[in-house]
C-alpha cells in the first residue's frame, strides 16, 4: 500500500441492534458496501475488516478494490479489528478509519478529514460529533504499532482525545451511528435509511 490507507471497520456483531447493521440500506445500497465505496472515493488502498459470521458480506463488496480481512474474534472489540488491519498498511503514512453504520456519511467529509490531518503537526483529524472527537478519523499509521494485544473496545478514541493539535472537523450533516433499535427507528423516520422490514 502507498499514500494513505483506509480501514473500514465492519466486523461488529450488532448485538444491540438485533440484526446485522451491515445489511441496512441507503437508496438500495447496503451500509457495508456504501462505507467501502465512500472510502475508495478518496483514492486510497482500502481494507475492510469483516466478521466471518456471514460469508455474504464478502460477496457484497464485489467490484470494489478492497482487501478483505476476517476477524475471527469480533467480540473482543474494535481494537481486535485494528490489530488485524495493521499488517496490511504497508508504506501508508496516514490511515482513514471509518465504521460502516453511519448512513449520512459522505465522501466530501472524508476528504476534509484527510486535508485537515495533512495540515497538522500530529497528522490527526477526527469528526466532531456531540462535542467529542470520533469516527471517521485520520491517524498516523504508526499508531497501529502501539495497539494493545488482544484488542480493545475503544479503538483510537482515547488517544485522539489526549493528543494535542488534532484537527476537529464537524460534518455538515448528523453522522449518528445505528447501534440499537431506537437509532434504527429514528434513522428510518428521518429518511436516512430505507425502511427496513420488521
Amino acid at each position: 500500500m502507498s499514500g494513505h490507507a483506509a480501514v473500514v471497520l465492519a466486523a461488529g456483531l450488532s448485538h444491540r441492534l438485533g440484526r446485522p447493521k451491515q445489511w441496512l440500506q441507503v437508496n438500495g445500497e447496503s451500509l457495508l458496501r456504501r462505507a467501502a465505496r465512500l472510502a475508495s472515493e478518496t483514492h486510497p488502498d482500502v481494507l475492510v475488516v469483516l466478521t466471518p459470521q456471514d460469508p455474504a458480506f464478502g460477496w457484497e463488496l464485489t467490484g470494489l478494490r478492497a482487501i478483505q480481512v476476517q476477524n475471527p474474534t469480533p467480540g473482543l472489540g474494535i481494537g481486535s479489528s485494528l490489530l488485524l488491519a495493521a499488517p496490511h498498511l504497508g508504506s501508508a503514512r496516514r490511515v482513514l478509519v471509518l465504521v460502516c453504520d453511519q448512513p449520512r456519511l459522505h465522501a466530501a467529509h472524508l476528504r476534509a478529514l484527510l486535508d485537515a490531518a495533512a495540515s497538522t503537526p500530529c497528522h490527526c483529524a477526527a469528526t466532531l460529533e456531540g462535542g467529542v472527537p470520533g469516527s471517521p478519523a485520520v491517524v498516523p499509521a504508526a499508531w497501529f504499532n502501539d495497539l494493545p494485544q488482544g484488542g480493545s473496545e475503544h479503538g483510537f478514541g482515547r488517544r485522539l482525545r489526549q493528543t494535542p493539535g488534532v484537527a476537529l472537523c464537524a460534518s455538515d450533516v448528523c453522522l449518528r451511528d445505528i447501534d440499537n433499535p431506537d437509532d434504527l427507528r429514528a434513522a428510518s423516520a428521518a429518511g436516512w435509511i430505507d425502511t427496513p422490514p420488521e
